[in-house]
């Protein structure tokens, strides 16, 4: 990554009831419906820790950018969808230093 790309990190857990399957099926649809077609995007994962502990992992041109297009998510019907699934946690936005 170069310096200056904007990463977003925004870590949640599932709601009861929810598989991982489940979730992991509505982030990729978010991602290749809407996310990915945002100017400025460059990736994004669903990643998994220990303890139900989750994250989305967004990669975008500049932290600005990374900021824009997460808060694309309200109101956009297929990251909705995903959004419903998770109790999130928390949110932080940085840039690549080196």
């Amino acid at each position: 990554m170069q310096p200056d790309t904007g990463i977003e990190i925004g870590r949640f857990r599932l709601k009861p009831g929810v598989s991982e399957n489940q979730a992991r099926a509505a982030h990729e649809t978010a991602v290749s419906r809407f996310l990915s077609r945002q100017s400025g995007w460059r990736a994004e994962y669903m990643v998994r820790f220990d303890e139900g502990l989750y994250a989305d992992i967004l990669i975008a041109g500049s932290r600005e950018r990374a900021q824009e297009i997460c808060a694309m998510w309200i109101g956009q019907e297929d990251c909705e969808a995903f959004l419903a699934m998770i109790e999130p946690l928390d949110m932080s936005f940085g840039s690549v230093l080196a």
